[in-house]
């Protein structure tokens, strides 16, 4: 178990830069006995609500096919968190965060020159709204580490220039309300932290304001919603059409219509040279969101599917409650909030939906809803009757 614990302090040290090592979790879905009998209940039927919606699919077996694969993803990420139970795993994630924001940072300096301060961070792969959540979560991590001031100040500051200059109203929420879900649980630090992410805010739009840059003033200030009512009507327009099984996971994109017809996995796609042979059309815009998780969930598995989904998100609240660990309350109800207004949730993604799945697995352990895994490894599974899944 040592060995494990080590290795994944590496795992989530390089994951905000290399996203793809998310895919290491599926090996943790053999230690699905960490769980007790109640959550292995709850995740078996968050699984088979999936697969049944993929039926009512127009395209059942891609959905199936889909449908399983993102649920024993989310199974796998939930498994390993409480796997690992201690939180402390997550610092490491400070790492790459670091590494994430300098990058932008650089890449916008470079992009626009002196006057970069006036501009959204940009960076090679990740959007304004990741690298907003990878700035909240700095935030949130380095106020639960107890590490030496002269490391977490500057790394603060780093995290809160990072989110301020992403300009994601999304994720500055996100990280508002987690710090207002931590203050009843830890001591005043989150507290002072609300007042020190004030003074960002005024020292970033005041900077703003000097420069007469009203245009970005106007759209973080304004409920403007930036097209994201148009996004809802047409996800609407699919959840009315599929209500049972929705229309299947990854296959929302082209009901959303806002890329003019352009054909792409993702955003960006065609503009950086891919292009994808016709039998993938069913796929076009998989990585596309509907703006909000509730909507985006029945518009791709419909009311069978959503069961499920919210199943399990009402476990996982219930164990953050239980819990009342500060560092994960923050993660999940900040998550939640800005789930009103984008996806932070959807896997696979940059690094951070993982990281709520993970953070969900770790309250499950520490709320008695999962035992510690050397405990789960030394019981012989003859002992433990049939396993339902």
């Amino acid at each position: 178990m040592v060995d494990v614990v080590a290795r994944l302090r590496w795992f989530f040290a390089l994951l905000p830069v290399f996203p793809p090592l998310s895919l290491a979790s599926f090996y943790f879905l053999r230690y699905w006995r960490v769980l007790n009998k109640t959550t292995r209940g709850v995740l078996v039927f968050y699984i088979f609500s999936q697969v049944l919606a993929a039926i009512f699919t127009p395209e059942p077996v891609l959905s199936l096919i889909l449908g399983m694969a993102r649920a024993l993803f989310i199974v796998a990420l939930v498994i390993m968190g409480a796997s690992l139970r201690d939180k402390s795993a997550l610092y490491y994630l400070l790492i790459g965060i670091s590494v994430v924001l300098l990058m932008a940072l650089a890449t916008t300096y470079a992009a626009f020159g002196p006057h970069f301060y006036s501009r959204r961070l940009i960076h090679p792969y990740y959007t304004e709204a990741a690298l907003g959540i990878a700035g909240a979560l700095g935030v949130w991590i380095l106020l639960d580490w107890q590490g030496s001031w002269r490391l977490r100040l500057p790394l603060l500051l780093l995290a809160l220039g990072g989110l301020m200059f992403a300009g994601s109203r999304g994720a500055i929420g996100a990280m508002l309300v987690g710090l207002l879900a931590a203050v009843p649980l830890k001591n005043l630090r989150y507290l002072w932290a609300l007042l020190v992410a004030a003074v960002f805010l005024v020292f970033r739009y005041g900077l703003l304001w000097l420069g007469g840059w009203t245009p970005e003033l106007h759209r973080m200030f304004s409920l403007q919603l930036s097209g994201r009512d148009k996004i809802w009507k047409h996800a609407w327009k699919a959840v009315v059409t599929h209500p049972w099984g929705g229309v299947g996971p990854y296959q929302l994109g082209p009901w959303l219509d806002y890329r003019n017809g352009n054909f792409a996995l993702w955003e960006g796609a065609s503009a950086l040279g891919f292009h994808f042979p016709a039998w993938a059309k069913k796929l076009d815009g998989a990585w596309l969101i509907a703006h909000d998780i509730f909507l985006h969930s029945l518009g791709e598995s419909g009311v069978i599917g959503t069961l499920g989904f919210l199943a399990l998100l009402g476990l996982i609240g219930y164990a953050v409650i239980r819990a009342r660990d500060p560092l994960l309350a923050a993660i999940f109800f900040g998550y939640l909030v800005m789930g009103l207004v984008d996806n932070p949730i959807a896997v696979p993604s940059l690094f951070f939906a993982e990281v709520f799945w993970v953070a969900g697995g770790m309250a499950l352990a520490q709320a008695g809803l999962a035992v510690p895994l050397e405990q789960s490894l030394a019981v012989d599974d003859d002992q433990l009757g049939p396993d339902p899944l």
